[in-house]
């Protein structure tokens, strides 16, 4: 079975309406890398389903945050939304504002021995890098 259908599945047996709209934010969300905000989610699923509005996203996207599905990054420019929910870090361009994911090893690491120091309890943690992507370095942005 795959995600979108578990997911689905999932939202069903806990009672949430399943409508083609609600349906189709939640595969683009889980298809695309592009850490898109509601409103360019928006648009996009505007292109098929006309009729949905902004809220039905953003209600879908508050209820994917709170069933672990997806995570906001809150950003200079907006909020964001990543499906990938799992250690990783964000990289984001600090001019173009593209986000991208890297996965890196280090950060259990990282997390265990602030939880020893600290004495804290880690349940979670987001990690961004911001700088210039390779095309805004190409095009002369960077500094």
């Amino acid at each position: 079975m795959q995600k979108l259908d578990l997911i689905v599945n999932d939202l069903r047996k806990d009672g949430y309406r399943i409508t083609p709209q609600r349906v189709a934010i939640i595969d683009y969300i889980l298809n695309t890398e592009s850490h898109p905000t509601a409103e360019s989610l928006h648009e996009v699923i505007q292109k098929k389903h006309p009729m949905v509005s902004l809220a039905t996203v953003y209600k879908t996207l508050d209820l994917l945050k709170k069933k672990g599905i997806v995570q906001e990054l809150r950003l200079a420019g907006g909020s964001r939304y990543d499906a990938n929910v799992g250690r990783h870090v964000n990289l984001v361009c600090v001019n173009c504002g593209k986000i991208e994911d890297v996965d890196y090893d280090l950060l259990e690491e990282i997390e265990n021995k602030v939880a020893r120091k600290s004495k804290y309890d880690i349940v979670g943690s987001k990690f961004e890098l911001y700088g210039y992507c390779s095309n805004c370095q190409k095009a002369g942005i960077a500094k």
